[in-house]
This record gives structure tokens, sequence and C-alpha cells, in this order.
């Protein structure tokens, strides 16, 4: 028997913005809905199946505009699937998927084992119908998006402390299974996340519950301001799921002429280009700024004007400092010391 091709995938985050969804367990649905889409869409880019998603930050979608950007992005196609990604409510407990009318459950059979498969708890796929139209389905991101192949996915209950649980910590495992019976139901080869054969550094980071621009910058080695430029930010503000460029596919790492400089209090541009022999212009340029005002904590790249010491076995501050003609403090204040104690092998700034 003849089995279409699914040729596309739209991968949708329900509720957003100032619909959070349903609350519990000190967790909003929204957030976790956008961390699943965000990890499905960047899946199924990995396994080359055509994919686009409705939203990949926190921000509102109301129905009318959800449902003209699902149809936008592929037009009323039967070829394409579309999966809009849940969290229930009720006090129940697992996860279940809702299948559209016009199509049948396989896909719905296969994406709910391999949560099961994954740990989670499996309760039901089924279909649900409009009270005052049985001929419809019930969710209108199934029944405005006719003939698309349309699922709506809820991986657990947010008011149910075991699967809030779960949600916190196995979410993308569950979204993994989706991600599975997506490729095998589309007969395209499923390779699994921890074997994707890479061909170059991975430059995204999807954020996490308790990130912040400065904490994700510290550790890929940027700055919070080159951060904001390669993904276009306004502000400071990151949503769990959120996916970040955190490095330029042609972008460098910083090499032995520059360093990374964190923004302490009483700082500034004309401050700091004392410290690292250079000019507030360069600064400028170097960290692509838009602005004089800095905030602390934040990170700039500085040219690296200066020598480097390794403390050897019998100095002290005021012993290197006197060898290189500068004060204590000048010392301690470039290389961010707070107290005099310093040990063999550390490198010390000299300007």
């Amino acid at each position: 028997m003849y089995e279409r091709q699914i040729k596309k995938v739209i991968v949708d985050a329900g509720h957003g913005g100032e619909d959070p969804g349903a609350l519990g367990n000190g967790l909003k649905e929204k957030d976790l809905n956008l961390q699943a889409a965000n990890y499905m869409y960047k899946r199924l880019k990995e396994l080359g199946i055509p994919v686009e998603i409705t939203r990949d930050s926190d921000i509102s979608l109301p129905r009318q505009q959800r449902i003209n950007k699902v149809l936008s992005l592929y037009g009323r196609d039967p070829n394409v699937i579309l999966v809009s990604n849940h969290i229930n409510a009720g006090g129940g407990e697992g996860a279940e998927i809702v299948y559209g009318l016009r199509n049948n459950s396989k896909l719905a059979s296969m994406a709910l084992d391999n949560i099961g498969n994954a740990g989670q708890v499996k309760r039901k796929i089924y279909q649900r119908r409009l009270p005052e139209n049985p001929n419809l389905d019930y969710y209108y991101i199934i029944r405005e998006t006719n003939p698309l192949e349309s699922i709506l996915v809820e991986y657990g209950f947010i008011d149910n402390s075991r699967d809030a649980s779960k949600l916190k910590n196995n979410l993308n495992n569950y979204v993994e299974g989706v991600v599975k019976a997506i490729a095998d139901y589309s007969n395209v080869p499923y390779t699994p996340p921890n074997t994707i054969i890479d061909t170059k550094p991975d430059n995204t980071y999807i954020v996490q519950r308790g990130d912040t621009l400065y904490s994700i910058a510290n550790k890929y080695n940027t700055t919070v301001p080159e951060l904001k430029r390669i993904n276009n930010l306004t502000s400071d503000i990151l949503s769990i799921g959120q996916l970040l460029i955190v490095k330029e596919d042609n972008e460098e790492e910083i090499d032995n002429d520059y360093n990374i400089y964190e923004i302490v209090k009483g700082d500034s541009l004309w401050s700091i280009s004392k410290k690292f022999n250079t000019t507030v212009n360069d600064l400028i340029n170097i960290n692509n700024l838009d602005t004089i005002n800095l905030k602390i904590g934040d990170k700039l790249i500085v040219p690296n004007n200066n020598n480097t010491y390794i403390v050897k076995k019998g100095d002290t501050l005021w012993s290197i400092a006197r060898e290189n003609n500068i004060s204590v403090n000048e010392l301690k204040e470039i290389n961010k010391l707070t107290t005099n104690l310093i040990s063999i092998g550390d490198k010390l700034l000299i300007p």
C-alpha cells in the first residue's frame, strides 16, 4: 500500500507572551512549550527535515495570528505535519496526544510510544470533537489548519508534582521521542542526538532556567554586547527554551592579542582604555558598542597591550610591582585582585 511522504514540519509552541497557559509547581506552561518547540526545531533541522517554527521566543500569538502564521509557512498542504507543544493541567499524570478527525492515529501512536520509552507515563491518544458541532475538532489549532496533519502533544501535568519534576528534568527526552516518530513516519533516517555528525562546532545555545546573558557570555568566552548584537536583542530579558547564537559561523576565537575584561563598579570606557593602554574608540570598535554606558558584569574584549608575568617562588605583589615600576594598587586593579595573595604559576598582566 502506498504511504505518502511527509516532506515538511511546522513546530508550534502553545501560548506565550501575555498568555502563560497552565501554571503549577513554580512552572509556566508557556516556558516549557517554548523549550520543547525550540529543541524539536533544532533536532529536525539536524536530521535534514524541512521545518519552520511559529515562535522561538516569549511573544504573544493570539488565535488568528497563530493560525495565519502556520498557514503562511507552507500553505494548506496535506504533506505537512503540524506539532503543537503543550503541557496539561487538571491533576492527571502522564502524556497524551490529540490528533485530527481528518487523520489516522499512526503518528500520534508512534510519538506516544516513544515518550513512554523515555520514561513518561502513557495516557492515551484520542480525537476530541467540538460539542456544538461533532463533525469539527475541538482544538482550533487542529480544526483551523485543515488539511495539515495536526497533532497536539501534552507532555505531562504541570499541577502534578511527579510530572512537574519529570518536565523539569526530562522534557527534552520526551520531545526527542516525538522527533524520532516524525522521522520514522516520514521515512527519514533517524540519528540520536549524541551521534549526530557535525562538521563544525555548535554555535547555538538553548536558554535554561536561571540563565542570564552574563552567565551565557561567561560560558562561551564572549561578551553581553556581542551576544545582543548577533541575536538582534534589544533587552537583557531571556526566555527558557530561547535559541541563542553564541558564535557567528565566521567568527574566529579570541586570540592572544586580546583579553576578556569584566566590568566592575566605577569602570568607564576611558578608565578601561587607560588600564589596557588603548583608546576609547578602539574599545567601541572592537566590541561593536552603540553606547558608552557600561553595566557591571558585562564583558569587553580588550587589546592585550600588556606583558604577562608568571609568578615564581619568592614573588610578592610588592616585589613584582617594584620590578616593573608600578604600584601594588595598579597591579591589583589591572588583574582584578581583591587580596595580596598570589600563587606560584599565576599569570599577571603587567602594564
